[in-house]
């Protein structure tokens, strides 16, 4: 009985543990969507540290435990965003047909638009947020991009449907009365036809 009990002692600390660090992970995956839902009704500005710990039910110090300003947040909401579409790029650069890698592009991002649709509607309100996330590419991820779906020299019409394709996430915040369904549906629709330029139909560069 002495080896059990010490067995059973060794091993109790452990699932207490476990549990405070789930608990951890889930408020401050609370924390973030408790912020995006303000930011994209009150605007960034607008939106304090307490208001997020007052709409949460818990202490502003509760809130600071997790994160100690603001912009903490946003990057937090935005970085799964940006880590989203880099996996995507891993794949479609991956594929030796061009086709192969503008279909999957254009259901890739329209899949994405449809699950950050709220980022859009604060991208809409909020020049901040529009300056701080995905939407404000940097020169070389745009540059991989386009060498992806397009290959090493870009038309200027591949070019501008690509930009086209990206300024869509803003106007989410037009098409929020559609269901994601709807949303889905019309976004590829669109997506395929920016992405259908001149040059590109029949092709199958690398």
């Amino acid at each position: 009985m002495r080896e059990r009990a010490s067995v059973v002692s060794e091993r109790e600390p452990h699932p207490p543990a476990a549990g405070r660090a789930a608990q951890a992970a889930a408020t401050r995956q609370q924390i973030v969507e408790t912020a995006q839902r303000l930011f994209a009704g009150h605007g960034y500005q607008a939106t304090s540290l307490q208001a997020i710990a007052n709409d949460m039910g818990i202490t502003k110090a509760a809130v600071y435990y997790h994160f100690r300003t603001k912009a903490q947040i946003l990057q937090a909401s935005l970085d799964p965003a940006v880590e989203e579409m880099t996996v995507l790029l891993d794949e479609l650069a991956g594929m030796a047909s061009r086709q192969e890698r503008l279909e999957a592009y254009a259901v890739g991002w329209v899949d994405f638009l449809v699950r950050n649709r709220e980022l859009g509607t604060m991208l809409l309100h909020d020049p901040e947020i529009r300056a701080a996330s995905v939407y404000a590419e940097n020169d070389g991820r745009r540059r991989r991009v386009l060498r992806v779906l397009f290959g090493g020299s870009p038309t200027p019409a591949e070019r501008m449907a690509y930009v086209m394709c990206v300024w869509m996430l803003e106007g989410l915040g037009e098409l929020s009365d559609l269901s994601d369904d709807e949303l889905r549906a019309t976004l590829l629709l669109t997506v395929r036809a920016l992405l259908a330029v001149p040059g590109a139909a029949g092709t199958d560069e690398t």
